[in-house]
């Protein structure tokens, strides 16, 4: 058999399979804003019953109470932790974030957090200056009193409260074998795509994701699915679907065009006139010898 070029897989094996999967818990804006209040309400309450770290004797004397100084701090971790979830949340697009991505999300936040504290703090105590060590015990004393609530908080959410987190939508079961149909599914192996073989047309790689081409009715729809070909390669052997390129695999029952320019060898499918795929040197061979005519 031809050794054939594969995509690398986009997955990182290193990574635990519960830190690579995509981090949900906080996609309602209702587990957010829950989030954002009870982190605030909860670390002033701390603050002021536990006052850890002897928080009570910094401010003794000061212009402010010490109580006073806690609603401060409070109230900058709930705007910070705002700016965060309202605010740069956004920045990173409609892809949510995977576990690890999120552990490396959250210091950010309590660095955001340390920062807006030592910021109010400095200006409200004329005895304190900035300075990366000032910074840094902010820091470390902010993230201690943060990290309780934002845990307490999560585990919450992960129990599933039925008034926070929505009861997900119940999937109709699927048979693994269906008459005349290609089950297309993604990286977690769940199904993405079913229908029928003929109507398949290609398969597109794009960065961690493949965008699958198939007519629907008398039109051309694309789905994108969260995989990569060497994935799915297995799942549509024995269709018809084979590789043409590093980054495409098309269906053979529905080429029109074989044909060679000045790049390359390329092929035309029905229905994507407007979109050639290149034919790579490693996967010619089975082209030529099904659609070149012996001499």
């Amino acid at each position: 058999m031809k050794e054939t070029l594969m995509l690398p897989s986009s997955r990182l094996p290193a990574i635990p399979a519960w830190l690579a999967a995509p981090f949900r818990l906080l996609e309602p804006v209702g587990n957010r804003l829950l989030l954002i209040a009870f982190c605030g309400a909860f670390s002033f309450v701390f603050m002021c019953l536990f006052t850890p770290f002897n928080m009570n004797q910094w401010y003794n004397g000061g212009p402010v109470t010490v109580t006073g100084v806690f609603a401060v701090f409070s109230g900058c971790g709930i705007a910070a932790l705002s700016i965060s979830q309202f605010g740069l949340m956004r920045l990173k697009g409609k892809k949510p974030l995977r576990h690890w991505q999120f552990l490396a999300w959250f210091m950010g936040e309590s660095m955001l957090v340390a920062a807006i504290v030592n910021i109010v703090n400095v200006s409200l105590h004329d005895y304190l200056s900035f300075s990366w060590s000032e910074y840094w015990d902010t820091y470390k004393y902010g993230f201690g009193v943060l990290a309780l609530p934002y845990s307490i908080a999560l585990l919450w959410f992960q129990r599933g409260a039925p008034q926070i987190q929505p009861a997900p939508v119940p999937i109709p079961a699927v048979e693994e074998k269906v008459a005349e149909h290609l089950l297309i599914r993604d990286e977690y192996d769940k199904l993405a795509l079913s229908l029928p073989p003929a109507s398949l047309l290609m398969l597109k790689a794009e960065d961690n994701y493949v965008q699958v081409f198939y007519r629907n009715g008398q039109g051309v729809k694309k789905e994108l699915v969260r995989s990569s070909l060497k994935k799915l390669e297995p799942q549509l052997a024995g269709f018809n679907i084979t590789r043409a390129h590093r980054s495409y695999m098309v269906n053979i029952s529905n080429v029109l065009l074989f044909k060679k320019n000045a790049k390359g060898h390329y092929l035309l499918l029905e229905g994507l006139d407007d979109q050639p795929v290149p034919v790579s040197a490693s996967y010619l061979p089975q082209f030529q010898q099904k659609f070149t005519p012996d001499s």
